[in-house]
């Protein structure tokens, strides 16, 4: 700040001088720049119905979010626990071409005993895309299982946690008519795959995830409806999911409804404690 004390009333290099300095000064303050690290506390609640209200169970839990803007990372952890259910998630990303994009993502879930993971890391260097994962089916209990690499071309890729990173900030814009794509990486599979249905090889592939989101006046907010099957074997193309946005384009609800009379219902609440670093170790795989 010494520069903002000298004298500024001799040439116009020295008036530009003392203006460069009070911007450097008043930006380098964070006062006019975005905060150099950015931590988010959330909790949520997920509702399920399973079998035509067989089967109902809650779970309850924390996201924590930290995004370094001046680094141009970020990280987000989700952990969730239910009588019969425990949730995992981690995200890890960077900033690329003035978007998120993820390099490692991982997700654990536990229903009633059945377990599912799913890890993929994305090689920029490389331009390669490695996707593990091992899935069982709730009814019969069988086995699938994807260890697959893909190229990752030029195009941008996302995982759910950078997209909603990305449209919060206003970093996924929408396609001249209004309309928001990009690309995630999902288990490939047949269109008539059912809920046990379980082949000898699996592959990973590349798939287009598309919203059409629709302002609300009354709330400030909006919302978008979207193709579950992008994340669910239960899933069903001609019944898409519903997400809504608040007036800070953060996600409120979503609500699912899927195959054998499934239906999921997440709320995103109030600031909670971030999950313990027990509860993000137990998000990792079993050997």
């Amino acid at each position: 700040m010494e520069a903002v004390g000298q004298s500024v009333t001799g040439s116009g290099l020295d008036r530009r001088a003392f203006l460069a300095s009070l911007l450097t000064a008043l930006l380098g303050s964070g006062r006019w720049a975005r905060a150099e690290s950015a931590l988010r506390h959330e909790a949520y609640t997920a509702r399920t119905t399973l079998l035509y209200g067989l089967l109902r169970f809650e779970t309850i839990g924390a996201i924590e979010e930290t995004v370094d803007h001046v680094d141009g990372r970020y990280r987000v952890a989700i952990a969730g626990e239910g009588a019969e259910t425990t949730t995992r998630v981690e995200s890890e990303g960077v900033l690329r071409d003035g978007r998120f994009a993820p390099v490692r993502t991982f997700g654990r879930f536990v229903v009633y005993g059945r377990e599912s993971y799913t890890e993929t890391r994305y090689d920029y260097g490389r331009r390669t895309i490695e996707y593990h994962a091992r899935a069982e089916t709730f009814l019969l209990r069988r086995h699938r299982v994807v260890d697959d690499r893909l190229a990752l071309g030029g195009a941008h890729v996302d995982d759910v946690i950078s997209a909603i990173l990305n449209y919060a900030e206003r970093r996924w814009l929408p396609d001249p008519d209004g309309v928001l794509r990009t690309l995630i990486v999902r288990r490939r599979r047949r269109l008539d795959e059912g809920p046990d249905d379980v082949e000898r090889a699996y592959q990973a592939e590349i798939v287009p995830f598309v919203l059409r989101v629709q302002p609300d006046p009354q709330t400030g907010g909006s919302s978008a409806l979207f193709d579950m099957t992008r994340f669910s074997s239960w899933a069903r193309e001609n019944e898409p999911a519903r997400i809504t946005f608040g007036p800070d384009r953060r996600p409120e609800t979503i609500t699912a409804s899927l195959m054998l009379g499934t239906s999921v219902a997440i709320r995103f609440g109030t600031p909670a404690a971030p999950p313990t670093s027990r509860a993000i170790e137990g998000a990792r795989p079993r050997s």
